[in-house]
């Protein structure tokens, strides 16, 4: 039986979660990040207004308020982020035992031997993705595939709150066009070098030699 992988992205995680607790910012760009009075710090998550302004994960709070000046910025609450991981999980153990945490918002959940009691994969990730809607207030995306890296790509693919299949019959439709840097583990140093060689796609790099990768 070929394995069946889910990994599921909680979207837009802390600003999501701030955003359910005070519904009188839910209408505004929002962000989590450092200390707002003084303007330093970072951006570590952005709701989907502030991301349609160009706000970005990782950049300075100054220039985030540059690009949208209308920007809430709210101070980080791990404890109740901790929480909501923690129940997110929970939902998630109804449907496998096998769950590999990947940060506070991230997981792979492995439902190969349950799909016989729950369904395929495609339904198993409906089912976790209205779960999560009811009971959380909040929204995932998640990948289903037959591996971890494919599973990872697909909840990336589509935010927020969507689901992809990548099979064997179109993963190579789906995958192999995108940028090199959009595969895990390819990271902005990784991503130069390869770029450095002409490896601007994951296709390309699926197609390079691992003795000439290896090399490098």
């Amino acid at each position: 039986m070929e394995r069946i992988i889910l990994h599921s992205d909680i979207n837009s995680f802390y600003a999501n979660v701030e955003c359910l607790y005070h519904p009188e910012i839910r209408d505004f760009p929002v962000a989590v990040g450092g200390n707002p009075e003084k303007r330093h710090g970072i951006i570590l998550a952005k709701n989907q207004k502030a991301k349609a302004a160009g706000v970005k994960t990782g950049e300075a709070l100054w220039q985030a308020r540059e690009k949208c000046p209308e920007l809430l910025v709210m101070p980080p609450n791990y404890q109740l982020y901790l929480r909501f991981s923690r129940l997110a999980r929970k939902i998630y153990n109804r449907y496998s035992d096998q769950v590999e945490s990947f940060g506070l918002d991230e997981a792979w959940i492995d439902v190969t031997a349950s799909a016989r009691i729950h369904g395929s994969g495609l339904a198993i990730a409906e089912k976790i993705s209205q779960d999560v809607q009811e009971e959380l207030g909040i929204t995932v995306s998640i990948g289903v595939s037959w591996n971890k890296i494919f599973a990872k790509f697909g909840s990336d693919y589509q935010k927020p709150d969507a689901i992809t299949v990548i099979t064997r019959a179109n993963y190579q439709k789906i995958v192999w066009p995108q940028e090199v840097g959009d595969l895990l583990y390819v990271g902005p140093a990784t991503k130069k070098k390869l770029l450095k060689y002409g490896i601007y796609t994951i296709g390309q790099l699926a197609e390079t030699s691992p003795d000439f990768l290896v090399l490098q």
